[in-house]
């Protein structure tokens, strides 16, 4: 706090002295909350040299301020705010306090889109689908890495070219041709922060008000809430066992002039099945036909358990109806925010314009330490270790349900991905927005399946997400599940299903419900 200003405008030719005015303004800030009971005000000497006043006119007014309750001296000489206000009732911050900040916009200001889940209390294990467990990420290699690119001076100004590093481009460039088989270079690339801001940026350079974007249902709400606010007219398709009914995205085709189809086929969000071959063929074909933009977003390619993980739809389009959106939130940590997009050249461009209007560049630093990681084969170890971890995770979470719930529970061991898609049975499954309220007030928060239904209806679907927790916090988690079950299921003494622990998957039509 000693460079602390105080921004009070003194009138020397007011009639009021000067330390008055200093005390006014000073129990003015403590009334409207800029100053808040505890923080300290700066010294007599430099609060006098700020306002370019003899040191004792601000002795005059700590002492008068003192004496009406507003301040207090501590041990030592320092002057803090007092803890009660001299006020019986002092007027609050955002109050009619001249200065203040209004509470309310003196505007109209549409209501904010609400959360896909309830707030969960401090403590409370929260079993969050498709989030990383941050105990794990590289902390050590990131800091030295960023340390180094921090001491580059060329990456701390504005970027004469607003797509990203160019290493970092470079890199990414590599790992997709390698691993994911894209025959992309850096130039293919715009690097954005995390895949959110790529569909938020296709939004904006493709959709019209009124245009037809056909979605996954059930899929990734935040997705539909961008496509909503560019003024799309959405248009739920089914999914089932074999991804995408791509059969009902022609019928659809033949009825609405389709622009953009959003879909997650390597684990499609939240069922985690993989859209087949058959249908990936048809999906491309018939973009080709119809001119459709297919926005694939492959937000965790990497961790895949079962068999060989299918190529992107984007490394057979010969059309370049394709636009690939990935991120490597869920390698490192959600909050780098460090995703990227490949398209073709004009569609890339438009998209880096869009970019430039909302956020000129991306975190330089970051995507230069992000870079040397990639270069270095680090971050392509840490992926090997982290699948191993969550491929046992997902194992001890199939376990654990198989032990505990194997009469209730009924769900595909996922091939991939990072959760797992049940479907409830009886009681449970009828309302399973009242079991997740029953797992909350126990410690556990599970996603419901109603926060991924394209109308938001209830259906008997819950998510568990196993990457984010360890095998201990696993096994509590299903004992948690067992215990807030509806009555009727006795939790103590489950039926098991023969031999099988992976159980058959909802019918075809149940993830629509």
């Amino acid at each position: 706090m000693r460079a602390w200003i105080f921004p009070v405008a003194l009138d020397p030719e007011a009639p009021t002295p000067l330390f008055a005015q200093i005390a006014r303004a000073i129990s003015e800030d403590v009334r409207r909350g800029r100053l808040r009971p505890g923080q300290p005000l700066p010294g007599t000497r430099s609060l006098a040299r700020t306002l370019a006043v003899h040191r004792s006119t601000v002795v005059a007014a700590y002492d008068e301020l003192g004496a009406q309750g507003w301040l207090r001296t501590r041990p030592g000489g320092s002057t803090v705010i007092a803890v009660s206000s001299p006020e019986p009732r002092p007027r609050r911050f955002g109050g009619p306090t001249a200065g203040a900040l209004p509470s309310r916009p003196g505007f109209d200001v549409a209501a904010a889109a609400g959360s896909d889940a309830p707030d969960a209390p401090p403590g409370t294990l929260a079993l969050w689908g498709g989030v990383p467990d941050l105990r794990l990420a590289p902390h050590a290699a990131l800091g030295r890495a960023w340390r180094r690119a921090v001491r580059n001076r060329d990456l701390l100004g504005y970027a004469a070219d607003g797509r990203g590093d160019a290493r970092l481009r470079a890199a990414l460039a590599s790992l997709l041709s390698q691993a994911r088989g894209l025959a992309a270079g850096p130039d293919d690339l715009l690097v954005v922060r995390g895949s959110q801001m790529a569909l938020d940026l296709v939004a904006r350079a493709l959709i019209r008000p009124g245009d037809v974007v056909a979605v996954e249902d059930p899929g990734y709400g935040p997705a539909r809430r961008v496509f909503a606010r560019a003024g799309a007219r959405l248009a739920p398709v089914a999914v089932d066992r074999e991804g995408l009914d791509v059969g009902a995205l022609e019928t659809l085709t033949r009825q609405s002039r389709v622009r953009l189809v959003h879909l997650t086929p390597h684990h499609q969000y939240p069922t985690t099945v993989t859209l087949s071959p058959a249908r990936r063929l048809a999906l491309l074909d018939l973009a080709a036909r119809r001119r459709i933009a297919v926005l694939e977003d492959d937000y965790d390619h990497e961790f895949h358990y079962d068999g060989r993980p299918l190529l992107p739809l984007a490394s057979g389009d010969p059309a370049g109806v394709v636009i690939y959106a990935g991120s490597l939130a869920k390698v490192l940590a959600p909050g780098l925010r460090v995703g990227f997009v490949v398209a073709p050249r004009p569609l890339l461009d438009r998209l880096a314009a869009e970019r430039a209007l909302i956020d000129r560049q991306g975190d330089l630093v970051l995507e230069r330490a992000v870079a040397e990681l990639l270069e270095e084969g680090e971050l392509q170890r840490h992926v090997r270790r982290l699948r191993r971890v969550y491929q046992g995770r997902r194992e001890a979470l199939c376990a654990a349900l198989d032990r505990r719930l194997s009469g209730l529970l009924t769900y595909r061991r996922p091939a991939g991905g990072m959760a797992l898609w049940a479907a409830a049975a009886g009681a449970a499954g009828a309302d399973v927005d009242a079991w997740q309220a029953r797992a909350l007030a126990g410690g556990l928060l599970f996603q419901a399946g109603r926060i991924f239904s394209a109308d938001g209806r209830p259906t008997p679907h819950l998510r568990l997400g196993f990457a984010i927790a360890d095998e201990g916090e696993l096994e509590r988690a299903a004992a948690i599940l067992a215990r807030t079950a509806p009555a009727r299921f006795s939790g103590g003494s489950p039926r098991r299903t023969r031999s099988r622990r992976a159980i058959s998957s909802p019918s075809p039509r149940e993830p629509r419900s």
